[in-house]
């Protein structure tokens, strides 16, 4: 996705919110705007994706503060609060006896995870609440609903490779990698990020809500980017994608990251997100606040890397 000139504030938003994360030092906080501004007006002229925007800035930050994971805390709250929803959504789910409604019921309780997102302008999202409020946000609709299209492609096992968002999030898809596996016989690998950024699950979170209890198996993009990079990503992840039959793709950073490179991967992607910004609201023809469950197809293929 090409970046618009609303990025560059939310941008910059990011840079300072970020850097208050990781640092109380004035003299840090303002290297770490100025080194973001100077930045910024090269990758406009690459034509950066909004994930690579915010991915440097998170990196700029550590750099200038010596801090890894600026986001540490708020990734632990997450995954704890997630993890005391989880054993509830498990038992709703096995009342659900059709097949296309398990699948939907899933997926909307996994786009409520990918609510759980803090570096984004004009987006707030208060944690505390999310245990309070899930029955209530369950009942929201799909505003975009290729549930059935995506129930119709996975049918026969197939093998799915998951791209994973943000720590919390990742209890709510294991949910949904549960149900592919134990109902309808898919094998799933989900992929995590190599390193910090950001609020993104890593290895050490899959770890932690013991996500390889639903999955076949758990790998890494190889790299610290929001999203995916094509010419940055790991060995392994280059196999699993050729692997795969199907990529669901979870969160606006990687909507971002492959949105208009479908048919270079050459199989069908399921977007499923919460929609969280003007632009990529635009890009999706859909409301800001909207949920999404949006299947492409693609069938030629032009090698990405």
């Amino acid at each position: 996705m090409k970046p618009d000139p609303l990025c560059i504030p939310c941008t910059v938003n990011a840079a300072l919110d970020i850097a208050l994360k990781a640092t109380n030092d004035q003299d840090t906080i303002r290297e770490i705007l100025l080194e973001s501004l100077r930045w910024i007006p090269k990758a406009f002229e690459e034509d950066a994706s909004p994930n690579v925007l915010h991915s440097q800035v998170c990196r700029i930050t550590r750099e200038k503060a010596g801090v890894r994971d600026p986001f540490k805390h708020v990734k632990n709250a997450s995954n704890e609060i997630a993890l005391k929803v989880y054993p509830s959504l498990c038992e709703m789910l096995e009342s659900i006896r059709d097949d296309v409604e398990a699948l939907r019921f899933c997926l909307k309780a996994s786009i409520i995870g990918n609510m759980m997102d803090f570096e984004v302008k004009n987006y707030r999202f208060n944690l505390e609440s999310l245990e309070s409020r899930f029955k209530d946000y369950l009942k929201e609709p799909l505003v975009i609903d290729d549930v059935d299209k995506l129930w119709d492609a996975i049918r026969g096992g197939k093998k799915i490779l998951y791209l994973a968002d943000n720590a919390g999030e990742i209890v709510f898809d294991k949910l949904v990698a549960k149900c592919l596996k134990e109902r309808w016989g898919c094998s799933v690998t989900m992929v995590v990020k190599d390193g910090p950024v950001l609020n993104d699950a890593t290895l050490e979170d899959a770890e932690y809500i013991r996500l390889g209890e639903a999955c076949d198996k758990i790998v890494t993009t190889g790299d610290d980017t929001i999203g995916v990079v094509f010419d940055r990503v790991s060995e392994e992840f280059k196999q699993a994608l050729k692997d795969s039959d199907i990529v669901i793709s979870k969160g606006q950073g990687n909507f971002e990251s492959l949105t208009g490179l479908e048919k270079n991967i050459g199989k069908p992607v399921c977007y499923v997100l919460r929609v969280k910004c003007e632009v990529v609201g635009r890009n999706l023809g859909v409301p800001k606040d909207s949920n999404v469950v949006k299947l492409i197809r693609f069938h030629k293929f032009q090698k990405l890397y």
